[in-house]
């Protein structure tokens, strides 16, 4: 038993010397793995030393650089001192010498060498000046050429020569004797109603009738006129009479149509309905033999072009150049055009920079806006290119409505149309005023007020129309008794 027992506590024993061995060998290889860390950490230590080493023996230079600056800077500074103290005294001794020399004192002399600098100065800066502003004007024409000769090549229009006879082509000879009538009838009464004269030309392939008046509205009316009696195919004295009255009840559509049309053109928009009236019948307005609605067009589409090429708003432009002459469609003509144009401007609600292109396009009033100034451009690139105005046909228009207006002066007139350049002149007498006889006197008047006033070459006829009308209609009734 003792020995059972002391084999096994001998086991123990063993058991117990072997764990500790082995503890002891982890130790130790635990220990050499920590030595060989230790030892690679040394090396590592000693290479950041060199590192150390080196960088400060590196400051270490520096320093002494940077001590050796140090006093080659202050060595400069104190000659610098010096030499700043030697100029002193040397400008303190030449006042002192020129003090002696010249008679006056430090002040006046410093007054006096700044009086001559700034003289200098100033003739330099004003030469200067003078010599950029004649760079800038050059450069600015040269600017202003270009875009106004590319404005002109986009807008190639066509050269409009203003006419005073509207065309109309007839297919049917009947209808050519129609339109003359029994004795001359019909184109009598045609030429009496509308005031207009129409010429028959039967040489050519295509009959044309040609209605000519230097009025435009009224040679529109009487176009309108004929072209509907002629679809009709009818042409009587009281269907003329007829159709003209009902032609002018509907003038005022056809005028608006004619500012729709142009606005449509220029893709405006927003235009109060009275203003597009007002532009319409621009279209039967001539200034120095220039249809003004064609004018305005023109103008409308060079500001565009220009804005364009600057730019600005072109439907702006476009505006501003549509409507700058608007006020040429009053017929009132106490206030300048300008004034009724900037008067409907703003009655109906245009914009400032459209008010102020009215105003200034012929510096009644200045420009404010570039706007404005590209319309002032515009305006005069249309009224100078040529063929655009006539003025041997501006004369004609003025003397041919003086005449009529003379007439109408005269109690007891109720029409008056001009003809054949002035030498012919027909008068519808209003008969419960005046009788035959004082009809006959006051032709006698209106003929020598003409002579007096207006110069026309060869004999003055006038044509008196004195007509009374009574009109019966007959019921079926009438006719049944």
């Amino acid at each position: 038993m003792k020995l059972k027992k002391l084999s096994s506590e001998q086991k123990k024993r063993e058991k117990n010397l072997n764990e500790r061995e082995k503890k002891i060998e982890n130790k130790e290889k635990k220990l050499a793995l920590d030595k060989e860390k230790a030892e690679l950490i040394r090396r590592n230590l000693r290479q950041e030393e060199k590192k150390i080493n080196n960088s400060a023996d590196q400051l270490f230079r520096r320093e002494e650089l940077f001590i050796q600056q140090i006093l080659t800077i202050s060595e400069k500074e104190k000659k610098i001192q010096e030499e700043k103290l030697e100029l002193k005294r040397i400008k303190e001794q030449a006042v002192n010498d020129l003090e002696k020399i010249i008679p006056m004192n430090k002040e006046e002399a410093k007054k006096n060498l700044f009086t001559l600098l700034r003289k200098e100065i100033d003739q330099e800066l004003e030469e200067y000046k003078e010599w950029k502003n004649k760079e800038i004007k050059e450069k600015i024409k040269e600017e202003g050429t270009k875009i106004i000769c590319l404005a002109l090549e986009k807008c190639s229009s066509e050269l409009v020569f203003s006419r005073t006879t509207s065309i109309l082509q007839v297919e049917d000879k009947q209808m050519i004797s129609k339109i003359i009538g029994k004795e001359g009838r019909n184109i009598n009464t045609f030429r009496r109603i509308t005031g207009t004269e129409i010429i028959i030309d039967k040489e050519v392939e295509k009959m044309t009738v040609q209605i000519s008046s230097f009025n435009s509205l009224r040679r529109e009316i009487a176009y309108q006129t004929l072209s509907s009696l002629i679809r009709e195919g009818r042409i009587t004295p009281s269907k003329i009479e007829k159709e003209y009255y009902k032609i002018s009840s509907e003038i005022d559509n056809l005028t608006i149509e004619n500012g729709k049309k142009v606005l449509k053109e220029l893709d405006i928009s927003n235009v109060h309905p009275e203003l597009v009236k007002y532009l319409g019948k621009l279209k039967y307005r001539t200034s120095y033999g220039q249809n003004v609605l064609e004018h305005c067009l023109e103008v409308a589409k060079l500001a565009g072009i220009i804005a364009s090429e600057l730019d600005l708003d072109v439907v702006l432009a476009r505006r501003a150049g549509l409507f700058h002459d608007i006020g040429k469609s009053v017929e009132d003509n106490k206030f300048s055009h300008v004034s009724n144009g900037i008067v409907l401007a703003k009655r109906y609600k245009e914009s400032e920079i459209i008010i102020n292109a009215i105003a200034s396009h012929h510096h009644d009033f200045p420009a404010n806006n570039f706007y404005s100034l590209i319309i002032l451009a515009a305006d005069k690139l249309s009224a100078a290119r040529p063929g655009a105005r006539g003025h041997q046909l501006e004369a004609y228009v003025e003397r041919m409505s003086s005449i009529e207006k003379i007439a109408k002066k005269f109690p007891g007139v109720k029409k008056s149309y001009a003809f054949q350049a002035g030498r012919e002149i027909w008068i519808n007498i209003d008969s419960e005023i005046l009788s035959d006889h004082q009809a006959w006197k006051v032709s006698q008047k209106i003929k020598k007020k003409i002579a007096e006033e207006i110069i026309i070459p060869g004999e003055i006829v006038i044509y008196i129309i004195r007509e009374k009308k009574f009109v019966y209609r007959i019921k079926d009734s009438d006719d049944n008794k």
